[in-house]
């Protein structure tokens, strides 16, 4: 292999581009260039190579966090040093992506692409994304860039798995017939519907009050007791697009004049 004035030498290594190729340059400007035997850049039978970026599967999904993966790297060994990162997002749009990381290296003082360098042709990367959204499909896509271009891998999505929404819920554990008192709930993430349900077992549903979708935080319900004295279970039923989770506490109804001791349980949610 020949060295070229202003062009900075590479290790070849036979079947990287072509056969029969036999040069590998890096023009001004760090640009990967492959020549095939005996000829020499500029020339229209030179290549530039232009990084590749391969978009893989997400694994260790969870509720709230996974691993994003894929394929990146120069496209031959020796080339440019080549960053990467991911972007993801709900859309296609994406709208987020992990920090960059970097493929190859050079010792202090050399500047790719030198044999002195090591940068592989391509080599498998990935990236943990965390703070999801639980039961919501993301999407995302690899993106490797260096001196000789910029290349995408293509879309790819995966869903969150399911988490319980309902941190904690708060009620009367004694009220009076007839009277309408108070349910808290604290809830994690935003759900598709709360529903609360006064029964006397968990087969004779007394009354069912829906609430609607509820966002993530605080809220405070109003609920009447039944009209006749007896002893009750108050449940809560809160659902995420992927699943749901159920939380209860008993309820003693009192006659309406009854003096009532004003106990106040709280309901830990079920996990």
């Amino acid at each position: 292999m020949t060295r070229y004035s202003r062009l900075r030498q590479l290790v070849f290594l036979g079947g990287l581009v072509a056969a029969g190729a036999s040069a590998l340059l890096a023009a001004p400007g760090s640009a990967t260039i492959v020549c095939p035997k005996g000829t020499t850049p500029p020339s229209p039978y030179c290549t530039n190579v232009p990084p590749i970026a391969i978009t893989g599967n997400a694994s260790h999904v969870r509720a709230t966090s996974a691993r994003l993966n894929g394929v990146a790297g120069p496209n031959v060994r020796g080339g440019d040093i080549t960053r990467y990162f991911f972007e993801y997002g709900t859309t296609i749009a994406y709208g987020s992506q992990t920090h960059p990381g970097t493929i190859g290296s050079c010792p202090y003082g050399i500047t790719p692409p030198s044999p002195y360098c090591r940068v592989p042709k391509k080599r498998r990367v990935s990236a943990d994304v965390w703070k999801l959204t639980p039961c919501t499909t993301y999407h995302f896509q690899l993106v490797a860039h260096n001196p000789d271009g910029l290349a995408d891998g293509g879309d790819n999505a995966f869903t969150t798995r399911f988490a319980p929404p309902l941190a904690d819920m708060f009620a009367p554990g004694d009220v009076r017939a007839g009277n309408s008192f108070s349910l808290e709930l604290k809830l994690r993430y935003d759900t598709e519907s709360v529903t609360a349900l006064v029964a006397r077992t968990h087969h004779d549903t007394v009354e069912s009050i829906d609430f609607g979708p509820l966002s993530a935080g605080r809220h405070s319900e109003t609920i009447t007791a039944p009209g006749k004295k007896g002893n009750y279970v108050l449940a809560v039923l809160a659902k995420l697009s992927c699943g749901e989770q159920s939380a209860e506490q008993r309820l003693r109804v009192d006659e309406p004049n009854a003096s009532s001791p004003g106990h106040h349980r709280r309901s830990h949610a079920a996990r």
